[in-house]
């Protein structure tokens, strides 16, 4: 969770100031102020950082002298420099509003603005003492305004700086106090943000004796694991994809009718209940004193408990109903692995790499990697940059080989011959194509033996989801094949006007020029006003090519290639998809374009580009958020097109992907692209692997046969590696 997403946790009582402080001054200065405030923040919402800026500034010069108002507004200038990069011109406003904090005494402002000074003194290492004493202060005032959302964001800032000043005992009671609040609030995603800093702090094998000390007299291992190294496996994963595992629980709770006996359920309904009571009588509490304050908090602890113990008995006799309702990260030593595979999950710090390795009944090895989070996103992206760049002649087989051997080297000896493996990446490792990396090096590109020849991979966003994903009961499918293919993107389109004159069968060699032409977002992708003369507008164009690919892929599932299972030119639009029935269907495969959010104006999400004709009520864009709201039962979804894998990385998220998206929806397996692909060695690669999964390969063996077989005859890896599996393999 970055300080941005903090400060917006706590916007309700700038407003309630705002609006208290409007009312007490004369009528129009305040109103005025008020509201050029509220357009600062829709501004600053929507990433119009500067304009944000002007609107505060303009509601400051309305705000009178040292009051909430002030501060409120030097904090919301602070953070929209920050959010343009500018850290330091961040801190001067957040040191003007630190002083005017102080003499207005108001807590809420005081709290938020203290830890708005000390997590930019920790960022940029200008004095990790005044950070630690600012974030203390401001931990302190949290609690005592009982907000734990805020308060554990704070701790997590807290014991990364106790870490770096050699106060370990403060750093690893500031991390279990974080995860607590991670227990206790379960989906606030704003406390889940990549706590693992705590875990190798605490579990860093090479454990000095001050670490040794603080295990025993700190921490105690058994709610979190059988070993050190189990215990930081779960604080890794606690950080993972929370916001998913939420959504993909909540989702399946709507469909899976899960029973546990009587009286356990009485005694849970009992339990939740008077919690519920006990949070709505906070403020009632507040008004009696504080000893009313520390009965009602000893009664939610003594609660929390009989919930903790409560969850711990369905954890182990009714998993099914556990993950659903509760949905925490597994033990190591509860992840159902099977037999013949290794789980190797990452865990990206600033000064170094970690991996766990992980076999059947837990930790095998952890492995801590030499190599800082800013080193590893410099290599990660020095390797990629040829393939987004569509120079695969630049692909470097040494770097490759260097990848290999800092990542995969020391976790690999712990995989047998035979043995598949699961890959939980965090960071810039959720752009890696592990496949393509290299374990001999040969003469070139074609001579050198890769991880794609020699191991079948998958990847999860994390363990947790792998284990939800194989504790729900599985439900058949009615239909086994939905594809999607070579729309429509014009009214122009040859195609379109033949549809409209009723007929069929005509063929049109030549279609580029009724490409789909979008406005961009910024100059260097195209023009970005009508009558720009200098630059093209953004181009899709028609892909023929796919109709071949789906054709061939219905031919071989033995499917018709006719509506509503199969939809091709006019038909392939969002409309007909929607109604499609999709979560009929076993495999969903569509094949089209799809871009990155940003490009195209008004599109400000990743998108799948479908016809842009005939359709009801839609726009022909299916966007991330769409597919997540979908309702799907698929064992796969292949999106056979550009830069379905990539996404914007979120801390304690991953890539925010169409992977991510398609398996929120329901979708037990999902293959993107990492990179732009290559069209015809594309359609090649889909016929080959739906030829592999008809024969009864698994889906991830599939992919592997096929990548060897596209890759005798196009060697480079940009041809070859650009898909991959997400989720059951």
């Amino acid at each position: 969770m970055n300080k941005r997403l903090f400060f917006k946790t706590i916007i309700f009582y700038f407003s309630l100031i705002l609006f208290v402080f409007c009312t007490a001054l004369f009528a129009q200065p305040k109103s005025e102020a008020e509201r050029l405030w509220e357009l600062g923040e829709k501004a600053y919402n929507e990433g119009r950082y500067k304009e944000a800026i002007i609107f505060y500034e303009k509601s400051l010069s309305l705000c009178g002298k040292d009051n909430e108002c002030t501060s409120s507004n030097l904090n919301g200038i602070g953070t929209s420099y920050e959010a343009l990069g500018d850290d330091l011109k961040a801190l001067s406003y957040y040191e003007r509003a630190l002083n005017i904090s102080r003499k207005t005494n108001n807590k809420d402002i005081l709290a938020t603005t203290l830890f708005n000074v000390g997590a930019v003194y920790y960022r940029q290492a200008i004095d990790y003492e005044k950070a630690y004493t600012y974030l203390d202060e401001s931990s302190r005032l949290f609690k005592e305004l009982n907000d734990k959302n805020s308060l554990g964001i704070v701790l997590h800032y807290l014991g990364k700086v106790s870490s770096l000043l050699g106060k370990y005992e403060k750093a690893l009671q500031s991390f279990n106090e974080t995860l607590k609040i991670v227990k206790e609030q379960g989906n606030q995603k704003a406390i889940g943000a990549n706590l693992t800093p705590g875990s190798r702090i605490t579990f860093d094998p090479g454990a000095s004796s001050w670490q040794v000390r603080a295990r025993r007299s700190a921490f105690n291992f058994s709610s979190f694991g059988q070993n050190p190294a189990s215990a930081a496996f779960y604080f890794a994963e606690l950080t993972k994809a929370r916001t998913l595992l939420e959504a993909m629980a909540g989702a399946a709770r709507k469909t899976t009718s899960e029973e546990i006996p009587k009286n356990l359920k009485e005694a849970e309904d009992r339990i939740l209940q008077e919690l519920s009571n006990i949070d709505s009588g906070w403020d009632s509490a507040l008004k009696k004193g504080e000893q009313a304050v520390k009965e009602i908090q000893q009664r939610r602890e003594g609660l929390k408990k009989q919930l903790d113990e409560l969850i711990e008995v369905l954890r182990k006799n009714y998993p099914r109903y556990a993950a659903l309702h509760y949905p925490l990260p597994v033990k190591a030593e509860d992840l159902p692995l099977r037999q013949d595979e290794v789980l190797f999950e990452y865990a990206v710090t600033d000064d170094a790499t970690y991996v766990f390795v992980l076999k059947k009944g837990g930790v095998k090895r952890l492995i801590k990697i030499p190599l800082t989070r800013e080193s590893l996103e410099e290599s990660v992206k020095s390797f990629i940059e040829p393939m987004n760049i569509k120079k695969p002649e630049k692909f470097s087989t040494d770097l490759a080989k260097k990848l290999y051997e800092t990542l995969l080297s020391e976790p690999l000896k712990e995989v047998k011959e035979g043995e598949s493996i699961i890959i939980v990446p965090d960071g810039i490792l959720g752009l890696l194509p592990f496949e393509a990396l290299i374990i001999k090096e040969g003469p070139g590109i074609k001579d050198s033996i890769y991880m794609a020849d020699k191991y079948t991979i998958a990847y999860y966003q994390s363990a947790t989801i792998m284990a939800l994903q194989r504790i729900l009961k599985e439900t058949p499918q009615e239909k086994t094949l939905f594809a999607l293919g070579n729309p429509v993107f014009t009214r122009d389109d040859p195609r379109y006007i033949a549809w409209t004159q009723g007929k069929k069968g005509m063929q049109f060699p030549d279609l580029n020029q009724y490409a789909f032409r979008g406005l961009a977002i910024k100059a260097k992708w195209g023009a970005v006003i009508d009558n720009d003369r200098k630059e093209k507008m953004i181009e899709f164009p028609p892909l023929p090519e796919t109709e071949e690919e789906v054709r061939k892929i219905a031919d071989i599932m033995g499917i018709k290639p006719e509506p509503p299972q199969v939809l091709l030119f006019v038909m392939a639009n969002e409309t007909n998809l929607k109604n499609a029935g999709l979560e009929k269907y076993r495999y969903i495969h569509l094949a089209t374009h799809a871009s990155l959010p940003g490009m195209v104006q008004g599109i400000n999400e990743p998108f799948i580009l479908l016809s842009q004709v005939e359709n009801r009520g839609d726009d022909g864009f299916l966007t991330l958020s769409e597919v997540t709201n979908m309702k799907l039962n698929a064992d796969m979804v292949v999106l056979s097109a550009c830069v379905t894998g990539v996404g914007k990385e979120v801390e304690g998220e991953g890539v925010v992907n169409f992977a991510r998206a398609f398996q929120q929806a329901g979708a037990k397996s999902v293959v993107v692209s990492l990179w732009e692909v290559a069209s015809e060695p594309a359609v090649e690669y889909m016929k080959i692997f739906y030829s592999h999964l008809k024969s009864g390969k698994k889906r991830a063996e599939a992919l592997q046969l096929t990548r060897g077989e596209i890759k005798m005859k196009y060697p480079n890896p940009f041809y070859w590696a650009v898909f991959i599996i997400h989720g059951e393999s």
